[in-house]
């Protein structure tokens, strides 16, 4: 599993807050229940080491705030990236070494 750069970790903040300000436009969460999301996103994806432990993190907000749904199909989709890149490095390591 590929660990989460400093790059990465400025795009997952950017898609958790889009799904978050959609909550506040559209008055869906009052300001207590703001700042327990932002605490929540700031320590859990701020101490992730993997695409999979935010999209778990994700996934638990899913239960309750369905607007986060775009943003666990973006990291599922780095995920995703991350898993065949995988595959196509193993693949041409495979081909190099029967040649």
């Amino acid at each position: 599993m590929k660990t989460i750069t400093a790059t990465d970790r400025k795009k997952i903040y950017n898609i958790l807050a889009e799904a978050y300000l959609d909550l506040v436009e559209k008055g869906l969460i009052g300001k207590f229940e703001r700042k327990v999301i932002s605490k929540k996103v700031l320590d859990n994806v701020g101490n992730a080491h993997t695409f999979e432990e935010v999209s778990t993190f994700i996934r638990s907000l899913l239960k309750f705030y369905p607007v986060f749904h775009n943003a666990q199909v973006q990291v599922d989709s780095e995920i995703g990236k991350l898993h065949e890149e995988d595959v196509m490095g193993r693949l041409q390591q495979f081909i190099r070494a029967s040649k």
